[in-house]
């Protein structure tokens, strides 16, 4: 005699990690997928203590994993001082204002602002909210901090500190800081930032959880366990959550790189991060990627270009390298020998070259090795592109950001701009595909992603009206003729490409596979592509439980 399930979906329409199908039923006892089928063939396993969902048509499919986030930062962000729903200056102030009078310790911190809405902030804007106060705020790229005066001279931050490697702390005429720091700079005040504690990281995961949950993400991939740029190392969190099962969630993580590593250093850094591996698996978080920064990000013009940036044609400055190649290419086949994939971001294209190259190196040396993965891919040349697939490297997509960016176009110009996010070309070189969100940098949606994926235009976020002359148009696009991807393949990279990757698990609609699973709110594959974006998820399932219901 069959068991009864203990849930039960009707009345769905399945994508299986790879494709859309016929059926339109699953059923699930304990924390395994038992049977698949029609709603006739399943709901013979419909007992009085079986749950029964109806997905009311929409689409039931693996959750989404996401394979590049900064959950604890973004919990803890969102408990602190959030202010990524802001729209304009105005409302950005008024969360400022809002988080200074809220108690708390001696710093203000948290972040989300928008380079568009402050192109160059000034500390004498927060002087004027928080005079009395140290104040350190991150730009919703996380490469940036924006601080107040009592912030800069507690840092002994002032006009004869020297400019950092890679990083750049901006001075107004009279050669004093205005409170704006790029990259490596951003660390100076980092550095006396008084770090979240033990607690508040483990509260900021289980917050990103829940809110990961509403997105129908069952799964992901922290992209950077380690002390960075003022933050605290968040695999406390991590193992904490674990040992106390309020982690429901299948995760990974990243251990950092830091910026600056020298040639010398790399071999304790390789037997330091062999350990941590075999510490953090014996207590059941898998640690065996390694996360390095080649390059910075093109909107503080810290990335590293071939050419130089379009406001730099006279001094043909073209952004920095974090590392020098010969130390880049050392890492790189150390951490590959020691059996680490490298999860590695990069923003621009020459920062690519030289990785595929360092890869390159490691595959000679070491054969075939750990499936390595580049995130963000916002520029790239055409050849490199088409080296992916050939030497074994995952493209670890932000799918979000493959849209016109009219900022980043004033910087490195149309063409260059064309050339990023070639996700296509990448897929044709025979490149697996993963998905994430970057998340606190941009939205953690997966379905907003998935949308600009398959259109290469962004929706505008709520509240923001169309202009007049937009109104029924056809938004521009990036490339969108030769770079797009198809629902199918945009979503096999969100579920199943990614759990791949990042939580070696299949990710898929299977009977016998572990029961994370999401429901759309509509089937997506029935929308014209231009609607993907309306998509929201209705329910998630962790491990068999569901976590969420809209």
């Amino acid at each position: 005699m069959t068991e009864p399930a203990d849930l039960v979906i009707l009345n769905g329409r399945i994508f299986d990690g790879r494709v859309r199908t016929q059926d339109t039923a699953v059923a699930v006892a304990g924390d395994r997928i038992v049977r698949i089928g029609s709603d006739e063939h399943v709901r013979d396993l419909v007992a009085d203590g079986t749950s029964v969902i109806d997905a009311a048509g929409g689409l039931i499919h693996p959750g989404f994993v996401d394979a590049h986030v900064h959950a604890v930062f973004a919990g803890v962000e969102r408990l602190s001082l959030d202010l990524t729903p802001a729209q304009t200056v105005e409302e950005t102030l008024d969360l400022i204002r809002a988080g200074a009078q809220r108690a708390g310790s001696e710093w203000l911190t948290g972040g989300g602002w928008s380079h568009e809405l402050f192109p160059s902030p000034t500390r004498q804007t927060l002087d004027a909210i928080v005079p009395d106060r140290p104040v350190a705020l991150s730009d919703a790229g996380h490469h940036t901090l924006w601080v107040n005066s009592k912030a800069l001279e507690l840092a002994g931050v002032d006009r004869d500190t020297p400019q950092p490697h890679n990083g750049h702390i901006h001075r107004d005429a009279d050669g004093d800081p205005t409170g704006y720091l790029n990259e490596t700079a951003s660390e100076l005040v980092g550095r006396v930032i008084p770090p979240a504690t033990d607690d508040e990281m483990h509260a900021g995961l289980l917050n990103a959880q829940q809110y990961l949950w509403s997105l129908g993400v069952t799964g992901w991939h922290e992209a950077i366990l380690g002390e960075f740029n003022g933050k605290a190392d968040c695999t406390p969190a991590y193992l904490r959550a674990i040992a106390d099962r309020s982690l429901k969630s299948l995760t990974s993580g990243a251990l950092w790189v830091p910026r600056g590593l020298t040639l010398e250093a790399v071999p304790a850094l390789v037997t330091r991060f062999i350990e941590l591996r075999e510490d953090n698996r014996m207590l059941g978080f898998d640690t065996s990627t390694a996360k390095a920064m080649i390059d910075g990000v093109p909107h503080g013009e810290t990335a590293a270009l071939l050419e130089p940036y379009c406001n730099h044609s006279d001094d043909g400055f073209a952004g920095e390298l974090h590392f020098d190649e010969e130390t880049i290419r050392a890492f790189v086949t150390q951490l590959d020998a020691a059996g680490f994939a490298l999860h590695l971001h990069i923003m621009g294209d020459r920062g690519i070259r030289v990785a595929l190259g360092a890869i390159e190196a490691a595959r000679a040396a070491n054969g075939s090795g750990s499936r390595h993965h580049i995130a963000h891919l916002s520029m790239v040349q055409p050849d490199d592109a088409r080296r992916f697939g050939p030497l074994g490297i995952t493209a670890n997509i932000q799918g979000l950001w493959a849209a016109p960016d009219p900022f980043v176009v004033d910087l490195i110009g149309e063409e260059r701009m064309q050339h990023g996010y070639p996700f296509r070309t990448m897929a044709d070189s025979g490149a697996d595909l993963a998905m994430g969100s970057d998340w606190p940098v941009s939205p953690a949606d997966p379905w907003l992603a998935i949308h600009v994926t398959v259109n290469r235009w962004a929706p505008l976020p709520p509240g923001v009206p169309a202009s007049p002359a937009a109104a029924g148009a056809q938004p521009p696009t990036l490339d969108a003729e030769h770079q797009s991807l198809t629902l199918e393949q945009s979503l096999a990279a969100y579920t199943s490409g990614s759990a791949e990757l990042v939580l070696d698990r299949p990710g898929r609609v299977r009977v016998g596979e572990r029961a994370d699973l999401a429901i759309a709110s509509v089937d997506p594959f029935a929308l014209p592509p231009e609607r993907i974006h309306s998509v929201r998820t209705a329910t998630t399932i962790v491990g068999g439980e569901v976590v969420f219901e809209a």
